[in-house]
């Protein structure tokens, strides 16, 4: 017969192996810790403004010659730009940002949206921004680490109805067809990989040059989406790749010859 202190270690021993083994059958039953969802922030960018052209408009009473030129703001994140607001001027507009996870988060970006009684919708305010300069002012404006100098003119029209117009670059996560395809009162958006364009032809889709067209000379036209940098492109808004006025701009440089317009330098 086993002495007894052999047999009670043998018991222990029995008694360890089948804890160890239920431990380790529940812990293959349990799920693995779910990891952190990603948000899918959008990405705006700009496109060379199109379409350049001198025109001559009584808007608001007053007859001005002016600059028309198309212009596209477009997607190229992870993301869609998704914007939810209430009509009225007492409330504030959120941005949804999604994540990979299919759920999302909403922070407050802006006011209500505005009625713009020319396009007949509601738009999101500052938007986009244009500025018109002279080659020599722009080039001495970058060269100076873009803080001496500022633009001949600049454009009135800031505030755009945010929607899909086309795609633009077909990205993962873009969708076929156009998902935000109104200019709603209360959500406006772009998908990845669609832009916003602005036809030449629209009211206010130009630069005011007052009471004559520009000079023969050379001339930049700066686009920047999101100037203000009101809206999330990364955490915090705080990555200068995605955020920047110069990550959001596109410019077409044009020269003016006998009073008609050339593009290229």
């Amino acid at each position: 017969m086993p002495a007894p202190h052999t047999s009670s270690r043998r018991r222990s021993a029995a008694r360890l192996a089948r804890a160890a083994a239920v431990a380790l059958l529940a812990c293959a039953a349990a799920p693995a810790a779910a990891g952190a969802a990603t948000t899918l922030y959008p990405d705006l960018r700009t496109l060379p403004p199109s379409d350049l052209r001198f025109d001559t408009v009584n808007y608001n009473g007053v007859t001005s010659n002016v600059l028309r030129f198309s212009n596209t703001a477009w997607n190229a994140g992870q993301g869609p730009l998704e914007l939810h607001g209430t009509l009225g001027g007492s409330s504030t507009i959120s941005q949804r940002l999604f994540d990979d996870a299919g759920g999302g988060t909403f922070v407050t970006v802006a006011n209500d949206f505005v009625f713009h009684p020319g396009h007949n919708h509601f738009h999101f305010e500052d938007f986009a921004e244009y500025e018109l300069w002279t080659k020599a002012d722009f080039d001495a404006w970058v060269a100076s680490g873009r803080s001496v100098g500022g633009a001949k003119k600049v454009g009135d029209k800031t505030t755009f109805c945010i929607m899909d117009t086309g795609l633009v670059k077909a990205l993962p996560g873009s969708p076929s067809t156009a998902v935000y395809s109104q200019c709603g009162a209360t959500v406006q958006g772009m998908s990845v990989g669609w832009g916003d364009t602005y036809g030449w032809q629209l009211p206010e889709q130009w630069i005011d040059l007052g009471g004559s067209f520009l000079a023969d000379g050379s001339y930049v036209l700066r686009s920047v989406a999101d100037p203000r940098n009101k809206l999330y492109e990364s955490p915090n808004r705080s990555d200068a790749s995605r955020e920047s006025a110069q990550a959001n701009e596109a410019i077409t440089a044009f020269t003016v010859r006998r009073g008609r317009i050339k593009a290229g330098r």
